[in-house]
């Protein structure tokens, strides 16, 4: 039990009787026997569940003690029952009118106190169970709305673009994550790809999400190689990522259709699997570190075809480190195994087809990390 009651009462035979009976039920009991010791008490900000308040006390009646407290905001919410031998009506609406809750008239039955006392601290905690509810309902709404615009900044658009089909997804382990993907045409007609991946989970990931989207935004407009576009990002957030204690891998490539090649750079981003069409599948290495580690840092740049039935996969690392109920990973190597079966699919089928895969391998266990994923597939 162990609400905390105040006993504000001149009568120190009934005081201490009210308070060995409270005590005896397992509430914490404090007294008070005058007006100027209950202000100070009160104002001490304790931490009170309930007043019991007598209303005729030397110095300070229990009107005006009462009306104190309402001036109080930590204290306004706190339920009084006046005590008192003056039961007239204009008393009781006194009283009402003063911030009370309850009225009980002396002589009254230890019985009837505490069936008030119990109401008293049941609806109160009703009121705090809706307070926390209706707070919980407002964080809910706030997250999904953020879910909804992180959703919409994740760009797909091939804008008239030939010769590949790409297909693009992200599935947060939370109601928002730290993986993105940015997928647009350039202006010098390349198809500019974007796969990153925040530490972290939730909220503090995503909000480093956005502003990687923002800079890489920036940077790609300016610069025509993406080992370039991963330098200059890094330079830009290294002093932000190093205050939050954040690293971002990313994979980033422009595709040419003149040429069908794309040049991509891979700063730790380990999950890039590139099948040409004559196979077989293989994981593309990093050619850098993730960004953050170090203020400079330089990435190299490779090139592979994108001709008709090249396929390259870019997945975050919730693909295989996704687990079952007995703590096995999916792996790299279950990956690879299903991309071979899978990869004469069109772009959309072959990402429904793996993240099914790892449905099927979890199990219904809950996972920890995001899971995004990039199809990008050579057609004629």
């Amino acid at each position: 039990m162990n609400e905390h009651i105040l006993v504000v009462e001149d009568d120190d035979s009934l005081r201490d009787w009210i308070d060995f009976e409270l005590g005896f039920d397992g509430y914490r009991v404090s007294q008070a026997a005058d007006g100027a010791s209950a202000l100070a008490f009160v104002d001490s900000r304790p931490q009170l569940d309930l007043i019991l308040l007598d209303v005729q006390l030397p110095g300070m009646n229990g009107f005006q003690i009462c009306d104190h407290i309402q001036q109080l905001p930590d204290m306004a919410a706190v339920p009084v029952i006046f005590l008192t031998a003056r039961a007239s009506l204009d008393d009781k609406l006194s009283g009402f009118a003063a911030g009370a809750v309850d009225y009980l008239t002396k002589p009254f039955k230890m019985a009837e106190l505490k069936a008030r006392i119990q109401a008293l601290l049941r609806s109160k905690e009703r009121q705090r169970s809706l307070g926390r509810q209706e707070e919980h309902a407002q964080r809910d709404k706030e997250m999904a709305e953020a879910a909804m615009i992180q959703q919409a900044l994740m760009s797909c658009s091939l804008n008239g673009i030939t010769g590949v089909e790409v297909f693009a997804d992200c599935r947060p382990a939370r109601t928002v994550g730290g993986d993105l993907y940015d997928i647009y045409v350039r202006p010098d007609g390349r198809l500019n790809v974007v796969e990153a991946d925040v530490s972290g989970k939730g909220m503090a990931a995503a909000m480093v999400t956005s502003e990687v989207r923002t800079v890489l935004r920036e940077v790609s407009r300016m610069l025509a190689s993406p080992g370039a576009v991963m330098t200059l990002t890094n330079a830009r957030l290294y002093d932000d990522l190093s205050n939050v204690n954040k690293l971002v891998t990313i994979f980033a490539g422009f595709y040419a259709p003149m040429t069908r090649t794309f040049v991509y750079a891979n700063a730790g981003h380990s999950v890039a699997v590139y099948r040409p069409a004559e196979g077989p599948a293989r994981i593309l290495d990093a050619t850098g570190l993730p960004l953050g580690i170090f203020d400079a840092a330089d990435f190299e740049e490779l090139v592979v075809r994108l001709a008709s039935d090249d396929l390259l996969v870019i997945c975050s690392d919730g693909f295989p480190e996704a687990s079952n109920h007995a703590g096995e990973l999916y792996g790299y190597d279950n990956l690879l195994q299903q991309i071979e079966l899978v990869h004469t699919r069109p772009a959309s089928e072959i990402a429904a087809a793996l993240s099914r895969a790892i449905a099927d391998f979890a199990a219904g266990c809950e996972q920890s990390d995001d899971q995004t994923i990039i199809v990008i597939k050579g057609k004629e």
